[in-house]
């Protein structure tokens, strides 16, 4: 009679895999690796696997779904800009970056593999990719920002992303780089303030740092009586 499948497994398995990939890289890590971590057999791996490769696809593209899921969800609310005052407006920005970045601490240790070309040489173009991506979706923002009123008439919205992707871009590498947690919220304040100083109008610009004010006010306050 058949034995039946372990139906935690896979889930094993990945998990076993994520931390071998992060403590030998892609090209270093081994089946038998994997599979010992996992206290599984390498027939149980190759039933869900063709290769570690493809295990660490899978881990990788969880981990991307999660971050393009936020994402997704920025450039589904431009439809909502126009009819929310501009303080509104500022603070959804925030916490959106703060979702973000929350998500890439999360997955701190298979993004820092990404970004090194995921420990392998074959996957020294997603960094490339990624960075593509960020800057095309930052310009049909901004050019909907420009529509809208938010940004200044007289911007390049292909040098404003670059300059906008390019900044969280090494934000975004410093973090995953960190032993330590930082302070996220003053990280994005500042990002925040620096792109809208340097695309919004004066408008703008006058709601944002209002906005930061009261924030940093607000976070002084939890400080000093926690």
């Amino acid at each position: 009679m058949a034995r039946p499948s372990d139906p935690s497994a896979r889930t094993r398995l990945l998990e076993a895999a994520r931390h071998v990939f992060i403590e030998h890289g892609l090209d270093r890590a081994k089946v038998e690796d994997i599979t010992r971590a996992a206290g599984l057999s390498k027939g149980a791996f190759y039933l869900h696997f063709k290769t570690k490769d493809d295990a660490f696809k899978e881990i990788l593209g969880s981990a991307l779904a999660e971050l393009g899921t936020i994402l997704g969800e920025v450039e589904g609310s431009r439809a909502e800009w126009s009819a929310k005052p501009y303080p509104e407006l500022i603070e959804q920005w925030f916490y959106k970056d703060l979702r973000l970045f929350e998500c890439l601490w999360k997955h701190r240790s298979i993004m820092r593999l990404v970004l090194e070309g995921g420990g392998s040489p074959s996957y020294g173009h997603l960094i490339d990719l990624f960075a593509a991506s960020a800057q095309e979706t930052s310009e049909r923002l901004i050019r909907y920002g420009l529509e809208c009123g938010y940004y200044r008439a007289d911007l390049d919205p292909k040098q404003a992303a670059a300059f906008v992707a390019g900044g969280y871009d090494r934000l975004a590498r410093r973090l995953v780089h960190e032993r330590r947690k930082p302070n996220l919220e003053r990280w994005l304040l500042g990002a925040q303030a620096l792109c809208v100083r340097a695309l919004g109008t004066p408008e703008f610009i006058d709601a944002c740092v209002n906005v930061h004010a009261a924030r940093l006010s607000e976070s002084s306050r939890r400080r000093a009586t926690a």
